[in-house]
């Protein structure tokens, strides 16, 4: 294999994260792609500690989202090609024994206990995702199946002091959800937040319990932001005060455990991550803290495709570890001791011989959209002198649609960057992390006011960013983002030199009958059902307006997306093509919903780097 060029390394930069402690609370597990994708790693947690990895797994497709068990095994997940039929894993003494082995079947974590593990699987039925407990240790028991949820998605959250009972998380969508008291004796369910919510779409998950009737919960009941709340098991509801008269800011993570009395959270501040805790009790709060991290930036986390914490605390309650990243900061593991109030860095990340002033931050700016609401963008320039004109512009999309994208890390941005592109990356409306409002403001028949803001960012760079060449801007985006390009260049086609459409939605009618079942009613929540809505999904869907379009376009598929399937790619090719359109379709049988494997990566962002380079 040739050594990777200059550009290449960019996009080769490691990346580590996911950490989940030992029960002795001196090591930690956490997944590191230095192979070229996901794998296990374990490795001594101390501030002076030599560090010295050691990998646990040499898989030939991802390993995913570790989790270390009572009984001091690692519990893992890994699929195939990217299809997201995650298997269960198992290492006690470094050996692996595979736990399932059902390859058309979903296996998804929802969390251990001392004595068990949680999860939903739709083994009975493809179409939906059942709920199973086993027993720790895993080799030694079976699973038991808990629940048949007659429709939605039930996840455990968490246990009674007696294990009688659970808490469950009832799924509807992103924005819409109910927490539920199970009663596994007696097979019984009682809604706990449908008094509150009374059918109104509601944020609501469960944290911990604050004594054997009050739950702490994250909610935007009675709000616009998610925040810490109390909920007990007769409904009522009450909110701190001290959060409240401060409230402006989204929590986006938390941690916690049965040996420390404190709760550890982390806000969402315009993206950037700011670090709490303290004593939450059933009246009030206790040894409130701010701590500092180390250099600004976010929480990094993803779901089961990575690693679906950013943070957890250790079972003696001395240290956090956080996934943390900036722009010019690569993805990595960090330790913070509580008690000294010391941070370091427990995963040294190979930059490929880059050195951190080659990495570009950026900025944060805002502008007003159509109607007048206010849409925030990462501004990201290259180094060196600016061209005549400016730099051609890539204004990057993030998925969802509900994400949000933060000041972290990107292997990508970085390369495009490197490579003489301004990178322009709005959370435009609908995204996550700007409270309940912002994040409805494009569900349904609003769905096109989200690409009015790319428009309105679009104008705003051409007319008052002069380091930005208006007239060479790249519309690009991967997932929801995908649709946003094909949406925005049949939209408003005269703004685009070129898109780059990564698996994203073509016709949202054939999205919702062929993406995978389990899903659909989620992704209905949000777009609109094919029962009720059809009028909608079809004016919204981009595969009809092909004849708009004027800038070439660039798609990139996996051939195993259970998310937005392969055939999405295929037909908005065929129409493009077909109108006469210069358009390129790469695809690969080894990959799902997006890129994982490094070689993949080099190659489609290579190709689409050159084929920039000719058209700008």
């Amino acid at each position: 294999m040739e050594p990777p060029t200059k550009l290449e390394k960019y996009l080769s930069i490691e990346t580590a994260g996911g950490a989940d402690w030992h029960p002795n609370s001196e090591k930690v597990t956490y997944v590191s792609d230095v192979t070229g994708q996901y794998q296990i790693y374990r490795v001594t947690v101390g501030e002076g500690i030599p560090y010295f990895p050691i990998r646990l797994t040499s898989e030939a497709d991802r390993c995913t989202d570790p989790r270390y068990l009572s009984d001091g095994s690692i519990l893992f997940t890994r699929d195939r090609g990217g299809d997201e039929n995650f298997q269960f894993g198992v290492l006690e003494d470094d050996s692996l024994t595979w736990l399932t082995s059902q390859h058309d079947v979903k296996h998804r974590v929802n969390f251990n206990s001392e004595d068990f593990l949680y999860y939903i699987a739709n083994i009975q039925d493809r179409s939906r995702l059942d709920l199973y407990r086993w027993k720790i240790s895993l080799r030694r028991n079976e699973p038991e199946l808990i629940l048949k949820p007659e429709s939605d998605i039930m996840v455990a959250k968490l246990e009674s002091g007696d294990k009688n009972s659970l808490i469950l998380r009832k799924i509807r969508g992103n924005a819409d959800q109910e927490l539920i008291l199970f009663d596994l004796e007696m097979s019984r369910m009682e809604n706990l937040t449908a008094p509150l919510s009374e059918g109104k779409p509601t944020r609501w998950n469960a944290v911990r319990w604050l004594n054997q009737e009050k739950l702490l919960v994250i909610t935007d009941h009675a709000s616009n932001y998610n925040r810490l709340a109390i909920l007990s098991l007769n409904s009522d509801f009450e909110t701190y005060p001290a959060i409240e008269e401060s409230l402006k800011w989204e929590v986006e993570d938390v941690t916690w455990n049965e040996n420390s009395d404190r709760t550890y959270y982390v806000n969402n501040e315009e993206g950037y991550a700011s670090l709490y805790g303290g004593i939450f009790k059933h009246d009030g709060i206790d040894e409130f803290e701010t701590y500092e991290l180390p250099y600004k930036g976010s929480l990094v986390y993803g779901d089961a495709r990575s690693f679906g914490r950013g943070m957890t605390l250790s079972h003696d309650g001395k240290y956090l570890a956080l996934t943390l990243s900036a722009p010019t900061k690569p993805v990595s593991v960090w330790i913070y001791d509580i008690t000294n109030h010391s941070m370091w860095e427990n995963a040294v990340i190979n930059t490929m011989g880059l050195k951190l002033d080659d990495f570009r931050d950026c900025t944060l700016h805002r502008i007003e959209s159509f109607d007048q609401l206010s849409i925030p963008y990462f501004r990201y320039i290259p180094a060196g002198d600016i061209p005549d004109g400016g730099w051609p512009g890539l204004m990057l999309i993030h998925g969802g649609p509900e994400s949000q994208i933060v000041p972290s890390f990107s292997p990508v941005i970085q390369f495009y960057l490197s490579a003489g592109f301004a990178v322009i990356t709005p959370n435009i409306r609908g995204s996550m992390g700007y409270g309940k409002t912002y994040l409805n403001l494009d569900n349904l028949e609003k769905r096109l006011d989200s690409i009015m803001d790319i428009k309105y960012i679009a104008h705003h760079l051409k007319k008052h960013d002069p380091q930005i060449d208006g007239n060479r801007l790249i519309i690009y985006g991967g997932s929801y983002g995908g649709f946003a390009v094909l949406s925005a260049m049949t939209e408003h086609p005269e703004i685009w030199k070129a898109g780059v459409d990564i698996v994203g939605i073509s016709n949202f009618v054939t999205f919702l009958q062929n993406t995978a079942s389990w899903r659909r009613p989620l992704r209905e929540s949000e777009y609109g059902s094919l029962e009720h809505d059809m009028d909608t999904l079809i004016r919204i869907s981009p595969i009809h307006k092909v004849d708009c379009i004027q800038a070439p376009l660039f798609i990139i598929q996996g051939d195993n997306d259970e998310r937005v399937p392969l055939s999405e790619s295929i037909q908005i090719y065929e129409r493009v093509k077909e109108k006469g359109i210069e358009v390129q379709m790469l695809r690969y049988s080894d990959e799902g919903h997006g890129l994982a494997k490094l070689e993949n990566r080099i190659d489609a962002y290579t190709k689409v780097l050159n084929w920039l380079n000719e058209i700008v």
